[in-house]
């Protein structure tokens, strides 16, 4: 069982099905605001996954939850403004990390245990959707529409309980983004020589827009090897991924180009969220949003 819920972890739990994590497990995003560690989140996500000149919209609805601190295999390296940097190195433990996992050197963490919350389920869609949980796993059995809500919805997502308490969230949905890409990805020179700007008309919701650049990884099922992410307010139309964070990222290629790796999209997303809080100091988050997954090439020269 401790190597399903690793696989899982390191595939991020199907990028195109269900709940859906960065490479290597952890969480999707930052702590929430409120400054509690985030155990677990539910996500309702449009996605369109734009390729070239072909684009694929779909819809997923997913969640995870951890009994205790998630499993975290990337450290912050850089932080400046609203972005920061995160990287991976593969890591060996002396002795071997036979009872967890080796985050670092000689760091073994506990394996990563997911817990239930009972039956999930999520109101003010444009369908019923209510998911049991298959080992712990929170993922949409049925086809979902295209068109998961509408832009003025409320959505709720309501758990059970069971080894997490019972719970409601609600935040509103959001428009869909138009981010300025050319053929469906953005191409970061090398050296970068300035911040690479990355536009959006906003939508004047009082949303919030997070970008996240995927590096590649080293295999199939690796973590990636670095993760910058920028998280600004919608109404900024606009967001400046800093120059000496590009220039520390890893060579990256896009779909097209991309061999013996899982060339992961990128990917922009406006969104709204809700907290609830677990005990003293930890929460599961309910993140509402639309996205587009794009590609990245980003060749050192």
């Amino acid at each position: 069982m401790r190597r399903v819920i690793l696989a899982a972890l390191l595939l991020g739990c199907g990028s195109g099905g269900g709940a859906d994590p960065d490479g290597g497990g952890d969480l999707p995003d930052a702590e929430p605001p409120s400054g509690r560690e985030r155990i677990g989140y539910v996500e309702v996500i449009e996605d369109r996954y734009v390729f070239e000149n072909t684009s694929n919209p779909y819809s997923r609805v997913g969640a995870l939850f951890y009994d205790g601190r998630p499993p975290r295999f990337h450290r912050e390296v850089m932080s400046e403004g609203p972005c920061t940097l995160r990287t991976y190195t593969p890591s060996l433990c002396t002795p071997e990390c036979t009872d967890g996992l080796c985050v670092d050197t000689d760091v073994c963490e506990p394996w990563p245990t997911l817990v239930s919350a009972g039956r999930l389920t999520i109101t003010g869609a444009t369908v019923a959707i209510q998911i049991d949980p298959q080992n712990n796993y929170y993922y949409s059995q049925d086809p979902l529409p295209e068109n998961l809500f509408d832009d003025d919805a409320t959505i709720g997502a309501t758990l059970a309980g069971a080894d997490l308490p019972a719970m409601s969230l609600e935040t509103g949905a959001v428009a869909a983004i138009a981010p300025a890409l050319d053929n469906g990805k953005i191409v970061v020179p090398y050296p970068a020589g300035e911040d690479f700007v990355l536009t959006w008309p906003p939508a004047g919701d009082g949303s919030r827009v997070r970008v996240t650049i995927n590096s590649n990884n080293l295999g199939h099922g690796n973590p990636y090897l670095a993760i910058l992410e920028c998280d600004v307010a919608d109404s900024a139309g606009q967001v400046a991924l800093p120059e000496a964070m590009l220039d520390a990222f890893p060579e990256t290629l896009a779909w097209s180009a991309c061999a013996g790796s899982d060339c992961p999209p990128s990917t922009i997303r406006r969104y709204r969220r809700d907290e609830s809080p677990i005990g003293e100091d930890q929460a599961v988050e309910l993140v509402v949003g639309t996205q587009v997954s794009f590609g990245v090439d980003h060749l050192l020269e």
